[in-house]
């Protein structure tokens, strides 16, 4: 992704999103996310960025995720 940011033209939204620990088949039950909560995060977290330039990882509560 970094590098296709590098090369994609300006002024573009760029996300990459971590849907946190979510209850599914790989999750498991202990998750403490159920899919629509993590879905709903996913959703505002994207209404919330639309329109920043640039490249960013965010979580599904928006917070910056370290890489």
């Amino acid at each position: 992704m970094r590098s296709y940011a590098t090369r994609a033209a300006t002024g573009h939204t760029l996300l990459c999103l971590h849907p946190g620990w979510v209850q599914t088949e790989l999750g498991g039950a202990g998750a403490p996310l159920t899919v629509e909560q993590s879905v709903a995060g996913l959703v505002t977290t994207i209404q919330a960025h639309a329109g920043e330039p640039g490249l960013q990882f965010l979580d599904h509560r928006a917070d910056v995720v370290p890489w």
